[in-house]
């Protein structure tokens, strides 16, 4: 009864006073959204970083000299590429000591596809070598595609009818089947083997539309390169840059040299938002504290009152801490809802903007994180009012009625 009691008034002093009222949930809001916000963006950036590097399950990368840049783009945004280098190198490459496996890829030039929700990557690869590719296939027992035949990501639509189909330069290939989504770029690639390549790169609608005669036996944009137990990711790299030709038109990195740019991006940005949090808790719970301060103050009389009709100091409390968890309350749901309604509408806007490839935006995500941000909004409230709270209920009862500051 006593707690109902309490509720009751602090309800009633909130909803007399709706300006003041709204300004300290307002307070709360901003703190609530900020952290939100900032959260989604940091840990969106993170899991995609690491998606990729474990999706892609390579050691060290090998490109062409100076496209590093682009490299990286393609796995963490998405990016189409198209950049190449004579295939003759790979033998040389896999021969360096540390490595066990190299893989050469080839990035067809292409273009946006209707097909697609997405514009598409095609990727052509070796099924005798690769071991990147293939061990997906191998964990959703799915065989390797023969000529002709396709595997798309999963914003990939097949679109022939029966949709067991994608339309490519005006060809029908058939796709033997669709990966599970990773939320990284594969999910928007086309792979195949170089026979399919050649095939496509054969093709009148191909030459129509790059003027470009079929030479896809002899490219790679890429090799894959696993290396041996023990051995240093860094050692690798540098074996393979020493002992190519001063003329080798491609340079290895590590994986996590070639996404080093977006882990550091992702750890500036966390150190800001860390900053930004940071400042605005401060802000928020010295401008509560000096609301409330205010407001008890100009209430003491009617504190007086209620000390006067029976209620105890811990009652008389117990109102400023209510009114508190009240206001937490209200700013954390709003500030929570507010966001995750941002997020829905603005998504796009904000990806392109913040060059991210995709937001966190799963339920089950987004409800932890609201919790998150409810409970901060609570405690910094809770901590706002204990001040004022303490001072009610350590003032005797002729201060109250007098109307004196506390």
């Amino acid at each position: 009864m006593a707690k109902t009691v309490i509720s009751t008034v602090a309800l009633k002093n909130l909803s007399r006073r709706p300006v003041r009222t709204w300004c300290m949930i307002f307070f709360v809001f901003m703190l609530a959204a900020s952290l939100f916000l900032s959260s989604v963006l940091v840990d969106s950036m993170e899991s995609t970083i690491e998606k990729t590097t474990n999706r892609m399950g390579a050691d060290v990368i090998v490109v062409p000299k100076e496209f590093e840049r682009e490299m990286a783009d393609s796995l963490f945004l998405g990016e189409l590429c198209n950049f190449n280098f004579d295939k003759k190198w790979v033998e040389n490459i896999a021969a360096v000591e540390g490595v066990k496996q190299a893989s050469p890829q080839l990035y067809m030039e292409t273009l946006d596809a209707a097909c697609c929700s997405a514009p598409v990557q095609l990727v052509a690869y070796d099924p005798e070598t690769d071991f990147i590719i293939t061990s997906w296939l191998a964990d959703e027992n799915i065989p390797a595609p023969k000529k002709g035949e396709v595997i798309v990501g999963s914003l990939v639509t097949a679109d022939a009818e029966g949709g067991n189909g994608i339309l490519l330069f005006n060809e029908l290939f058939p796709v033997v089947a669709h990966l599970e989504k990773t939320d990284t770029n594969y999910d928007t690639c086309v792979f195949m083997t170089y026979e399919t390549a050649q095939e496509i790169m054969s093709s009148d609608k191909w030459y129509e539309t790059f003027r470009e005669e079929p030479v896809t036996d002899e490219l790679a944009s890429t090799v894959m390169i696993r290396i041996e137990e023990g051995v240093d990711k860094k050692d690798v790299a540098r074996n393979i840059n020493f002992k190519m030709d001063k003329a080798s038109p491609v340079s290895a990195y590590t994986t996590s040299t070639i996404m080093s740019e977006a882990m550091e991006a992702s750890a500036s940005m966390k150190g800001y938002t860390s900053v930004l949090i940071t400042v605005l808790l401060i802000l928020v719970i010295v401008a509560l504290i000096c609301v409330f301060t205010i407001t008890i103050n100009e209430r003491t009389k009617e504190f007086g009152i209620l000390a006067s009709l029976g209620a105890s100091s811990s009652k008389l409390s117990g109102i400023v801490i209510t009114e508190g968890l009240i206001i937490g309350l209200a700013g954390g749901l709003i500030g929570s809802a507010f966001s995750t309604v941002v997020l829905t509408i603005f998504s796009s806007t904000l990806e392109t903007l913040l060059a991210l490839p995709r937001l966190n935006s799963g339920i089950s995500y987004l409800l932890m994180l609201g919790g998150k941000c409810l409970g901060l909004a609570l405690i910094v409230s809770l901590a706002a009012s204990l001040y004022s709270a303490y001072k009610v209920s350590r003032t005797n009862l002729d201060t109250l009625i007098k109307g004196e500051e506390l």
